[in-house]
C-alpha cells in the first residue's frame, strides 16, 4: 500500500443509510479529507464509475467504513464495492476497514473474520461512530487537513436545514404522530421479548393498565407511560421508564406501601438527523426506535440480578 492517499476516509453504505453517513462525514470532514459519492458527484462526473470506486476503496482511501445492513453488497454499486474491499483485504488483511451496524441486533457480512468488531450504531449513536472512525484514521497514521472554505459553508448550510427541520417536527401534528407510533412500537416490541423470555424460563410479564405499560420480573418492575400535551406539539412531551422494587400503585393496582424506586428516566422523541428519529435521554444519548426496547429490557435484568444479589444471605 501506498503511504500517501487521497483520501483519509472513504465511506460505502445503501442509499436508505445515505442520511446517516453524511452526519458521520460531517463530523470528521472539518478535519480529514473524506470520500463520500453524494458529495463528489461533480468530480466523478464523466468516469467510469466502477473504476473510480475500486480505485478508491483499493489504494486511495487510508481506511474505508462500511454502514452494513443485510442487501448490503447486493446492489450494483455496493456490489463493486464489496469485491474491491475484500480484495483488498486478501493483500493487506482488514485492518483499514471498520464495520459499523445499521441493525439491532447487530448483524455481520458472512465473510467477515470473527475477530473484527463491528461498531453497532444504536448503542454507540452517530457521534460515537465519527468518534471512533477519527481513532481508526489516527491509528492509521492519518495527520488531518484544514477544511476548505467551501466544504465548511456546505457543512454549515445542512446544519442549519437540520435545524430548521428539526423545529419543524418538534412543533407539527407529523411529530406528535411519529412519537406516538414510536411509543406503540416500544410497547409493542417489549411484549414480544416478554414472550421470548418466558419461552427460555425467564419471568417476564408484560400488562396495560390504564395509560401505563409494565414489565414486570419476579422483583423489579419497569413502568412506561407516553406523556404529551398537544395534538400538534412536542413541548413538554415525555417518555417516562421507571424501575422499582415491585409493584408501584397504579390504577387497578392495589398495594399496601408504595414501592421504592430504583431509577427514574424521561426521554424526548426528536428529529436527530435528516430522516432519521429517536429517542433522546437528559444526557443526550439516542435510542433508536428499533433499539429502545432492547436497552429497557437488558436495563430491567441488570436490575434484578442486582437486587436478587441483595437479598443473598
Amino acid at each position: 500500500m501506498t503511504s500517501e492517499f487521497l483520501y483519509d476516509i472513504a465511506f460505502s453504505f445503501l442509499a436508505a443509510d445515505e442520511s446517516v453517513a453524511t452526519e458521520i462525514n460531517d463530523l470528521l470532514q472539518g478535519r480529514y479529507k473524506t470520500f463520500l459519492y453524494s458529495q463528489r458527484q461533480k468530480e466523478l462526473a464523466g468516469t467510469d464509475g466502477e473504476l473510480t470506486f475500486s480505485a478508491v476503496l483499493l489504494t486511495q482511501a487510508r481506511i474505508v467504513a462500511v454502514l452494513y445492513r443485510p442487501g448490503w453488497g447486493e446492489t450494483p454499486w455496493t456490489r463493486i464495492e464489496e469485491t474491491a474491499i475484500r480484495n483488498r483485504a486478501h493483500e493487506h488483511g482488514y485492518d483499514f476497514s471498520t464495520f459499523i451496524a445499521m441493525t439491532e441486533p447487530v448483524q455481520a457480512p458472512p465473510w467477515l473474520p470473527k475477530t473484527r468488531i463491528l461498531l453497532g450504531l444504536n448503542r454507540f449513536g452517530v457521534a460515537g461512530a465519527g468518534a471512533a472512525l477519527d481513532a481508526r484514521i489516527q491509528a492509521q497514521g492519518g495527520q488531518g487537513a484544514d477544511e476548505g472554505v467551501r466544504e465548511r459553508a456546505e457543512r454549515l448550510k445542512r446544519s442549519q436545514q437540520l435545524a430548521a427541520n428539526r423545529d419543524h417536527f418538534h412543533r407539527s401534528e407529523e411529530g406528535v404522530r411519529a412519537a406516538r407510533a414510536a411509543h406503540a412500537r416500544l410497547v409493542e416490541d417489549l411484549k414480544k421479548q416478554a414472550t421470548e423470555l418466558q419461552s427460555l424460563g425467564i419471568k417476564f410479564q408484560a400488562r396495560d393498565i390504564s395509560d401505563y405499560t409494565t414489565f414486570a420480573g419476579s422483583i423489579v418492575v419497569l413502568v412506561i407511560r407516553f406523556e404529551y400535551h398537544y395534538g400538534n406539539s412536542l413541548d413538554n412531551a415525555k417518555l417516562h421508564a421507571d424501575f422499582f422494587k415491585g409493584f408501584p400503585r397504579l390504577p387497578g393496582i392495589m398495594t399496601f406501601e408504595d414501592a421504592p424506586v430504583i431509577e427514574r428516566n424521561k426521554f424526548t422523541f426528536e428529529l436527530v438527523g435528516p430522516d432519521r428519529a429517536a429517542w433522546v435521554d437528559r444526557d443526550k444519548r439516542e435510542y433508536s426506535i428499533g433499539a429502545m426496547a432492547n436497552f429497557l429490557a437488558k436495563r430491567l435484568m441488570d436490575h434484578e440480578e442486582r437486587q436478587r444479589e441483595k437479598q443473598r444471605p
